[in-house]
């Protein structure tokens, strides 16, 4: 080989590696945010709505658990139900506890056996309310907990949701 060819493979070689490094920092470091969607919803009194808690960016998930919280002068939750998201991994465990008297709904799930945890965006669960009376309130999404398949602790963001009663 010349000069010229072990110049260009070695270069070839540095900026394949450098892309390569590029792109893991950036999957690593691409926050895992788990949300209120949507973030901002109107309704009116008697009538029910629903929203969703997403999570996107996540890889390996294996479980999760929240808090969700409200005004119970206001709204009351119907129902609480899993998402597809886990489920896209295999068999789950899904337990939803409904306090419409504190104003606060806890959720776990996680998946059963040694499978690989699931990775991307989705709906992790679908919450219905009714609304009681007029006013806005926060929807507080609040220890929250992600796992991963190693049994370690996913970081992430959270964003909560707003309800606003209208006329």
């Amino acid at each position: 080989m010349n000069k010229r060819t072990i110049i260009f493979i070695s270069l070839s070689i540095s900026i394949i590696l450098a892309i390569t490094l590029a792109y893991i920092i950036m999957k690593r470091f691409t926050p895992v945010v788990l949300y209120v969607e949507p973030q901002t919803i109107q309704g009116a009194i008697g009538q029910n709505f629903t929203i969703n808690i997403n999570i996107s960016n996540v890889i390996d998930l294996y479980g999760w658990s929240f808090k969700l919280s409200w005004e119970t002068t206001i709204l009351e939750v119907v129902n609480v139900t899993e998402g597809a998201f886990l489920r896209s991994g295999g068999d789950t465990f899904f337990i939803p506890k409904i306090n419409n008297t504190a104003g606060h709904i806890t959720a776990d799930c996680t998946l059963l056996g040694n499978v690989p945890g699931v990775s991307g965006n989705g709906l992790l669960a679908t919450i219905e309310f009714h609304v009681k009376d007029g006013g806005a309130c926060d929807l507080i999404l609040y220890e929250t907990m992600l796992i991963n398949s190693a049994e370690q602790s996913v970081v992430h963001t959270v964003v909560n949701g707003y309800f606003n009663s209208v006329s």
